[in-house]
């Protein structure tokens, strides 16, 4: 079974930086208006930076779970910056925490994966509750 996931918070999370960044920057234009060579520059700093913390946050967000008997197969949206490579692993190795509407995978007591439930759609959201329910 192989289940396919959308990025819903990096996309959610870079439309919330360019709005209120974007916001952020003109407001400084109109404070700070004899400024403007220093505020560019600012403004693209901080746009900069953000997208690449929100990256940062988004390394363990899941592409594909894929699920073969006793195999599991995860593969990740981050492919730019901070890379994770595809992780291969019996299924008895992971356990699954659930929060609140989200699915936590730890391998060796480590945090691998994330996978959340509006990145789903809700038929696979079920079934993959199912494959690790304990």
């Amino acid at each position: 079974m192989t289940i396919k996931c959308k990025g819903f918070l990096l996309n959610r999370m870079i439309v919330l930086m360019m709005i209120g960044i974007g916001l952020l920057a003109v407001v400084l234009f109109f404070i700070f208006p004899m400024i403007k060579g220093y505020l560019y520059f600012f403004s693209m700093v901080l746009m900069f930076t953000s997208l690449i913390y929100i990256f940062y946050l988004n390394r363990f967000e899941l592409l594909v779970i894929g699920i073969e008997d006793d195999e599991l197969h995860l593969s990740f949206v981050n492919n730019s910056l901070f890379k994770r490579k595809d992780i291969k692993v019996k299924k008895e190795q992971v356990k699954v925490q659930r929060k609140d509407e989200k699915l936590i995978f730890l391998i060796d007591g480590q945090q691998q994966a994330i996978v959340r439930k509006k990145a789903l759609d809700v038929s696979d959201w079920e079934k993959l509750l199912k494959v690790f329910e304990n």
